[in-house]
């Protein structure tokens, strides 16, 4: 729009050329209410049928929930629902923290679980598996290898086999052991350079005069008299058993005869 300064006259061509101006921002303000009026027409003629049929869809299902539930009841839940909202809301501040708890154990859950999975893989590398699978094969060889009655047997003596084993495991059995396997070892390597004939009577007596073997047959010796002494000892314990029904059959027979007598 034309501004003038003050003071200075108009003439009719400068009236006509702002009234023109005016006219045209008059001309601009009704074209852009007419077209807010048309997209309000439009929006109107576009929402008055979804409207419609909300409310139709509205009033049906108002008119079905009407039909299958009590107002009543509808009013003793709202009571239900206003007397429990501490309980809601404190079963909603539970799920809260729940929920917190849950996103701060996800990186713990997480980083376990790769730990869990790097210790399986390096068991796996080691063969603790593999070793577990044989085992589970060696299990089951004895358990189809034996019967029900052998391993009542075994748990009846279960006990005296831990003490041999208890026994056998002692550092001076273990040492007499190795010193064993190492007189077996070092006998297969002489065995070779032993001739093929066996040994006459005479050098068998020059090998008794040998200290080594006199005190090798000394401890066979006593290892024999210690196993004839446990035999006595296990026979002596029996021994009364056969007696006393040999006992038992003698008086069986000799009773008949004083009868008759």
């Amino acid at each position: 729009m034309t501004t003038l300064t003050p003071n200075v006259e108009l003439t009719l061509e400068d009236k006509v050329d702002l009234l023109t101006e005016q006219m045209a921002v008059l001309t601009d303000e009704a074209v852009i209410q007419r077209r807010r009026r048309q997209e309000w027409d439009e929006l109107r003629s576009d929402l008055t049928p979804i409207a419609g049929e909300a409310m139709a869809l509205a009033g049906r299902e108002l008119d079905g929930l009407s039909r299958e539930a009590d107002p009543a009841d509808l009013i003793s839940l709202a009571r239900q629902l206003a007397k429990s909202a501490a309980t809601i809301e404190r079963s909603l501040r539970t799920l809260d923290a729940l929920d917190e708890l849950s996103t701060d154990l996800v990186p713990i859950a997480s980083e376990a679980m790769t730990k869990a999975t790097a210790v399986l893989a390096a068991a796996d590398d080691a063969g603790y598996f593999a070793f577990a699978r044989s085992g589970l094969g060696v299990v089951d060889k004895v358990v189809t290898s034996f019967s029900q009655e052998d391993v009542d047997r075994l748990g009846d003596n279960v006990v005296s086999i831990l003490e041999m084993v208890k026994e056998l495991t002692q550092p001076e059995m273990v040492a007499l052991f190795t010193r064993m396997i190492e007189a077996i070892e070092r006998q297969q390597e002489s065995l070779a350079a032993e001739p093929e004939t066996p040994p006459s009577l005479w050098a068998l007596a020059r090998q008794v005069r040998d200290p080594d073997v006199r005190r090798g047959m000394g401890r066979a010796l006593n290892t024999l008299r210690a196993v004839s002494a446990e035999t006595a000892t296990a026979g002596d314990t029996a021994s009364p058993t056969k007696a006393d029904s040999d006992n038992s059959e003698n008086n069986q027979t000799t009773t008949p005869k004083k009868g008759a007598g």
